[in-house]
């Protein structure tokens, strides 16, 4: 295995890792986090009055993840290259899955909001222009895994298609690309400063 397909997957694990890790605090405050759990130090079921996470067992992923690997794929898909109409129906489709299923662990609120613009006709590049939420940022990595972020007008063209349906604002692209470039950085074998 190369260095730079090592980096690769422990950016991709390390997502998928952290998102369990997270799992059971999901729209937790920090306090009560704390009031909770104390200090999180291993993989915890959610209890059963967390309003997202509940009945999810230890070490399991969220819509972090799942997003995260629709992304990925799309991308490998399309040679590089997010189809906004695409992942609108990719991310519509998994939350079908997720409410068959009985989850609780759904779509956020900027990405719900865009994707029932969407089906309602609205054009995907209008769609996202009211979200502020994490969304675009919490599914990017793949877009940091596959592009350079230099030279950077063309990898954050790349970040646009992956935020763009659901959260096309200044913060939400800011906070993918930020998040894009940092895993990049990590990916090309930067360090922690140059990030």
């Amino acid at each position: 295995m190369t260095d730079r397909l090592d980096r690769a997957l422990g950016a991709f694990y390390g997502l998928a890792l952290g998102d369990a890790l997270g799992m059971p605090t999901q729209v937790m405050s920090r306090q009560d986090v704390v009031r909770v759990y104390g200090a999180v130090t291993g993989f915890e079921a959610a209890r059963p009055d967390n309003p997202v996470s509940a009945g999810m067992p230890a070490g399991s992923v969220t819509d972090d993840t799942d997003q995260a690997v629709i992304v990925g794929r799309l991308l490998v898909e399309g040679h590089g290259r997010i189809d906004p109409l695409r992942l609108a129906r990719e991310l519509l489709g998994w939350e079908q899955e997720m409410k068959a299923k009985g989850s609780f662990d759904l779509l956020g609120p900027s990405t719900k909001a865009a994707l029932d613009a969407v089906a309602r006709g609205v054009p995907p590049r209008e769609a996202g222009r009211n979200g502020t939420t994490n969304g675009a940022a919490m599914r990017v990595t793949p877009v940091g895994i596959a592009f350079a972020a230099d030279p950077l007008d063309a990898f954050v063209d790349r970040v646009v298609e992956s935020c763009q349906v659901t959260h096309d604002t200044t913060i939400g692209i800011a906070g993918a690309a930020a998040v894009a470039a940092a895993v990049s950085t990590g990916v090309g074998g930067g360090s922690l400063d140059e990030a």
